[in-house]
């Protein structure tokens, strides 16, 4: 469990992080979202006390804070970040990275075989990371952070550079981990695929955590009440706002304009599907704001 208690981060003028108070149990998978500069890493780096905050505290397993060198050795025996890229020896094999990590955190050796069967790593694992593609150098990172096999794990931008069938296979591995109890933190622009696995899912504004159950009502819920249509013409906009005055209108900057119903009830989403296809709109679907709807409508942006 991760307390954190009023933290803030400033850089001369600028406060980066503003006063965060927020307790992650074990057993959640946390995603993180935001443009790039507004927090994530910043928070990350202060919860491996890479980073000292201006103000504030952060508390592990109710007992544990960084207030000296011997109990950021204890934290950091079950605390672990996820290595980056430039982390790795090119003269190194990635078996011997492997070894080093589970040597490092007195894993179970028998984790490593066992990762790197799991992301189909076999082929390439004893050549030296020098030679690896992106993906490979990848998937390495996390497969290191995995046989550390810590209780807290925390990932920035874990699928980079990783194709859709690897996304699967790393995001199976989370849920497995997860289901283990461990707390998971990952900061992702990979949003469709963070909203499948995530518990919680927070956006950063002016230096707070924003719960997006905060920004859409019951967003973290899968019921059916938003209808998202494709460049719709601003008449047909004004034609349903007369017609519907009870539906709230939303347009994004990628001019999708989403629909949202006060109820999912089948009566009123006939009637709506009738009324759109009357008036020649097809490209339309029924389903609940996407987190990629939501960091556009907050953001003003799309990734």
């Amino acid at each position: 469990m991760i307390q954190i208690q009023n933290i803030s981060v400033q850089f001369g003028d600028k406060k980066v992080l503003n006063d965060i108070s927020i307790t992650f149990e074990q057993g959640e998978l946390i995603g993180l979202v935001a443009p790039n500069g507004t927090g994530k890493s910043t928070l990350m780096n202060v919860l491996m006390n890479y980073l000292q905050p201006t103000k504030g505290n952060v508390l592990f397993d109710n007992r544990l804070s960084y207030s000296s060198k011997s109990n950021e050795v204890k934290i950091h025996q079950f605390v672990s970040m996820m290595p980056d890229q430039s982390d790795l020896y090119n003269h190194l094999s990635g078996r011997e990275h492997l070894k080093m990590f589970a040597t490092m955190w007195k894993s179970d050796m028998k984790l490593i075989d066992e990762t790197i069967a799991a992301l189909n790593m076999g082929h390439y694992v004893n050549k030296k990371t020098g030679t690896y593609s992106l993906g490979m150098r990848q998937r390495l990172c996390f497969a290191m952070q995995i046989v550390a096999n810590t209780e807290i794990m925390m990932m920035d931008e874990v699928m980079n550079g990783l194709d859709p069938n690897n996304v699967e296979i790393i995001s199976k591995i989370l849920m497995q981990k997860k289901a283990e109890g461990k707390l998971i933190i990952i900061a992702s622009h990979l949003l469709d695929n963070l909203e499948k696995y995530a518990d919680r899912i927070f956006l950063f504004n002016e230096g707070k955590l924003v719960d997006a159950n905060e920004i859409v009502e019951g967003f973290s819920k899968a019921t059916i009440k938003t209808i998202r249509v494709k460049k719709m013409h601003e008449k047909l906009k004004e034609t349903i706002k007369t017609k519907y005055p009870f539906i709230e209108q939303q347009t994004l900057v990628s001019e999708m304009t989403l629909l949202h119903l006060p109820s999912s009830e089948p009566q009123l989403l006939s009637e709506l599907t009738a009324f759109l296809v009357e008036h020649h709109v097809v490209d339309f679907a029924f389903g609940k704001v996407t987190l990629n709807d939501l960091y556009a409508l907050y953001y003003h942006e799309v990734i």
